[in-house]
This record gives structure tokens, C-alpha cells and sequence, in this order.
């Protein structure tokens, strides 16, 4: 099965429909073949404590159609409708995932998962938790700061309301409706806001699963790095609801950008709104954040990290699954910025792991290869597009390389002649943005030798129905129609990213690809 959106009401929401899944684009996949991989790839789960203190939500009203610099900033992204919703689609993502138990083209068996970055939204200590439980098949509680009631910008109360967001169980007394209801169709949904943070036992994955580092795992909006200050507004009391009167809003757009350095803007004198403190929203450390895959009980133990990983505070590693060799790239520039780069150790470290190598290399990293151009370094150099595509194409051994980031499908060839010199670059779209999907890949090789990579979308386990959003599966269904929904993303009016980008043109979603090795 698949989903598409349905005709739009007088506001422009649309509701989804089931439809048939589209047939394989491109090569003919081989009737017999040696399986060398077959792996799930899921991106950018965005698991996310949306009741954070440090998440400057405010800002992002700047991305909406009625803004006046909307062209000037393009998508922001510090706010989603649906964020508080995150877990519960990684959750209907598994069950989804772990009914393909057999690649749906060659019927080989699935041999593990990879998960490319951006596994957390922001960073923190309960969001990594939250992540690795969700795989894992623990107990999971989405939830922060006072248990009792929901404290992030879309609650209930009349004191703090904004009708820039949405807020699921009306309007209080004495307010106007915000306007994700009454410009935009968003529907109410009462005690969405008690249901979305229930604790519940995950089902977890039934292969073994790796781990990749991506922005959002390290830096806090994915852009900058934790200090001191940040670290105790993480943790405090306080969640901010303006910029100070001594910066501009340019000045604080400038901050979040794409290429170090970064930083938040001083608090001074913005307003504010008191909150419950919460130590568990601290930001996780490099070697941490390996360090918390080796105590995971799943499998295989580290998720691909390993002692000397948080030891050395480094974030890359290789392995073998299957028939191929694994390689997986740190592509976070740690000292800032929203776009990747590799340091130069790392990079050395790369090539002679695919040098080496008497198999077929796999590459996984967050950052694709088009947006490695993060130059900052206050020491050091960091290693940037031109110069690790000049790299790899010196290897044949290189077939694939799996990403994520951009949110999107997208796949390309990257070398002087397809098929044949060079190698396979593929995005997979994101959990928290429309489509909501993974896919399963499938590395085979035929009698003659030639390797065949077939991809299938898969759309988590939730169906369009989502009814009063009590159940993880019925709160997944109903992220997925926000996420159809969003209004910064609507083409109707002018996004400059619009949900069929996402998407991917169809070569890009359910496709055969082939490289000649003969």
C-alpha cells in the first residue's frame, strides 16, 4: 500500500488516501542472484522532546506564507505542528519495517537496518534515550519537564496562547482561533496532548541495527554547538518567546546558518515563560552518544560503535555486513553549522578503509555529498565536496552511498559514466516530514557479475484513519496527514520547498539501479 492526498477542502487540507504502491522503475532486477546486502535504510527520526525550553520555535513564523521575508529565509525548521508526535512514528515505522522480513524483489533475507543520522531533533540526553528504546524494544515515556501536564508552545492554557501554532484542543476562552485551524483546516483533536506523551513498550527491530551521527545528534538545532550557557538554559526553567531587544532578526537568522560558526542569541531581556526544569534534556557528548549505543541491549552491540569510538571521541567506523563492507562516515562539522564536512584524520581514515577493502563498499553517512561544503574550522582543515568525490572515484570497490538530511528521495550517479566508473548516491526521505517513509535496500549480484541495488519505499505501519489519536499507531497516522499538511509546504501557496520535492520524481522512490562490474 501507499498514500497520496486527497482533494483539499475550502482551507486546503487535504485528507490521504490509500492507493496501490508503484511498480520498480528502471533496470530489471535479476530472477536469481547472490545476495550481498539487504538492509532497511531509515533517516532522520527527528525523535524530539518538544517541550524543550531551548527550542526557539519562535522564529520559525518567519517560513510561513504571510511572512515578508518567507524568500529571504526559506525553511527554518525549529517548529513543526507534529513534532510532539515523532516517537510514535518511529514506532509504526518498526512494525512496518519488521513485516519485510525478505527483500520484496529478490526475496533474500533482510540482514539489518541502518539509521542515517538525525535520530534526535535536538540533541539532548532523553532523546537519545528515547531513540535507542524505540529500536531496542524497551518502554518508552515521551515526556519532560512536570509529568502532569504538557508544557510546550501549543498547550492548552489561555495565559501563553499564540495563534501561530497549532494547539490540538481549541481555543481557551476569551481567544481567537489560531490559524493552523482557521486559515489552514488543522482538525482538533482532544487529549492529544495527555495521549502523545503515554508511555508505552516499543516493539523494536528484528534485525540487528547501525547508527550514524548526524547534526541534530550533536548540535542543538542541528546548528550549534552546546557551551556552558546552553547547556544550563537546556536544563533550566525557562522557555523564551522573543529575541532580546538588542538583536535583530536577521542577526539571529544569521546565527542558524549552514556554514560555522553558529550560536544562540543572548537572552537579555526577551520574554519568557517559566517552566518545569529537567536535567535529562542536556546535551549528549560525542563520545557519550557512543557510549550510550554500547549499554544498549539490541543488536549487534554498539550499534556499530565501539570503546575506542568513545574513547576518542569519534563517530565512524567499518564493518562487514553481508557481502559487502560498511562504512560509516562522521559528516557533522562538531564546531558548528548545518552542513557537513569531514575533518582530515577522518577523511585519511576513509580511504584507506575502502583501500583495503576486497569487497564491494557500501558508504553511509548523514550529510550527502552535495552539502559537505561546511569549510569552518577554527583549527584544522575540513574536507569538502570536490575533494572526497576526487577521492573515491580513484576505488571501483565503491558501489553505494546512503544519506539522508536533505528529507528527501533523491538518487543520482556520481562519476563520468553511469554504470559503469563511479558509484550510486541515494537520500531517503525523513520521519518527521511528508512522506514518512524508509526503504528497504537490496545489493545483489547476478551470474555474470554485474550488481544490481534495488530500492522500495515503505511507508510506516498506520493507516489514514486516525481517529481520537489514542494509540501510538492512530497518533502515527495522524502525523502523517499534518505532515501532508504543513502550510509552510503547501504549493498553493508559493513553498519553495513543496511536499512533491520531498517525494522524489519516481526513479527516485521505487527504482533498479545497475553498475557493470563484468
Amino acid at each position: 500500500m501507499a498514500f497520496t492526498r486527497g482533494e483539499p477542502d475550502e482551507l486546503g487540507w487535504r485528507p490521504l488516501i490509500e492507493i496501490p504502491a508503484a511498480e520498480h522503475v528502471g533496470e530489471i532486477f535479476p530472477a536469481e542472484s547472490i545476495p550481498l546486502l539487504l538492509l532497511h535504510h531509515l533517516s532522520d527520526l527527528h525523535v524530539c522532546d518538544a517541550q524543550s525550553p531551548i527550542r526557539p520555535e519562535f522564529l520559525d513564523r518567519w517560513s510561513d506564507p504571510d511572512s515578508p521575508i518567507r524568500a529571504e529565509v526559506g525553511t527554518i525548521g525549529t517548529y513543526r505542528p507534529h513534532s510532539m508526535l515523532s516517537v510514535h512514528v518511529v514506532e509504526s515505522m518498526v512494525q512496518a519495517l519488521n513485516q519485510q522480513k525478505y527483500g520484496p524483489l529478490s526475496g533474500h533475507a533482510m540482514q539489518g537496518a541502518i539509521i542515517t543520522g538525525d535520530t534526535t531533533d535536538n540533541a539532548q540526553l532523553n532523546e537519545v534515550d528515547w531513540y535507542i528504546r524505540l529500536l531496542d524494544g524497551q518502554y518508552v515515556e515521551p515526556d519532560s519537564g512536570d509529568r502532569s501536564r504538557y508544557e510546550g508552545v501549543i498547550d492548552d492554557g489561555a495565559e501563553h496562547y499564540d495563534t501561530k501554532y497549532w494547539h490540538p484542543h481549541g481555543t481557551p476562552a476569551g481567544c481567537e482561533d489560531d490559524e493552523p485551524r482557521s486559515k489552514y483546516g488543522f482538525p482538533e483533536i482532544p487529549g492529544l496532548l495527555d495521549s502523545c506523551r503515554a508511555g508505552f513498550k516499543a516493539t523494536g527491530l528484528n534485525v540487528p541495527w547501525f547508527a550514524v551521527h548526524g547534526n541534530h545528534d550533536a548540535l542543538l538545532q542541528g546548528t550549534v554547538a552546546p557551551d556552558p550557557n546552553t547547556q544550563r538554559e537546556m536544563v533550566g526553567g525557562k522557555r523564551y518567546e522573543s529575541l532580546p531587544s538588542t538583536m535583530t532578526l536577521g542577526e539571529a537568522l544569521f546565527k542558524f546558518g549552514e556554514v560555522g560558526p553558529a550560536g544562540y542569541p543572548e537572552a537579555g531581556d526577551a520574554t519568557f515563560v517559566e517552566v518545569s526544569a529537567d536535567p535529562d534534556r542536556r546535551a549528549v557528548e560525542r563520545g557519550e552518544y557512543a557510549k550510550m549505543h554500547l549499554a544498549s541491549p539490541g543488536l549487534p552491540h554498539g550499534h556499530g560503535f565501539s570503546e575506542s569510538n568513545v574513547r576518542e571521541r569519534t563517530l565512524y567506523y567499518a564493518t562487514f555486513v553481508g557481502g559487502v563492507k560498511l562504512i560509516v562516515m562522521d559528516s557533522v562539522n562538531h564546531f558548528g553549522g548545518w552542513q557537513g564536512s569531514f575533518d582530515q584524520e577522518q577523511f585519511a581514515w576513509i580511504e584507506k578503509e575502502i583501500s583495503i577493502s576486497d569487497r564491494p563498499v557500501v558508504l553511509a553517512s548523514h550529510h550527502p555529498l552535495g552539502k559537505m561544503f561546511n569549510d569552518y574550522a577554527p583549527s584544522g582543515r575540513r574536507i569538502c565536496t570536490a575533494e572526497i568525490e576526487e577521492m573515491l572515484l580513484k576505488y571501483p570497490q565503491v558501489i553505494l552511498w546512503l544519506a539522508g538530511h536533505e528529507h528527501r528521495h533523491h538518487v543520482e550517479w556520481v562519476g563520468p559514466e553511469e554504470g559503469v566508473h563511479g558509484f550510486w548516491h541515494v537520500e531517503t526521505s525523513s520521519h518527521i516530514d511528508w512522506p514518512q517513509q524508509s526503504r528497504t535496500v537490496e545489493v545483489v549480484r547476478d551470474a555474470s557479475g554485474d550488481i544490481f541495488i534495488g530500492m522500495t519505499v515503505v511507508d510506516h505501519a498506520a493507516g489514514v484513519e486516525y481517529g481520537e489519536a489514542k494509540t501510538p499507531l492512530e497518533i502515527a497516522a495522524l502525523s502523517r496527514t499534518i505532515s501532508a499538511n504543513s502550510w509552510q509546504k503547501r504549493e498553493e501557496l508559493g513553498a519553495p520547498h513543496p511536499l512533491a520535492w520531498a517525494e522524489g520524481a519516481a526513479h527516485e522512490r521505487n527504482v533498479v539501479l545497475r553498475i557493470n562490474r563484468r
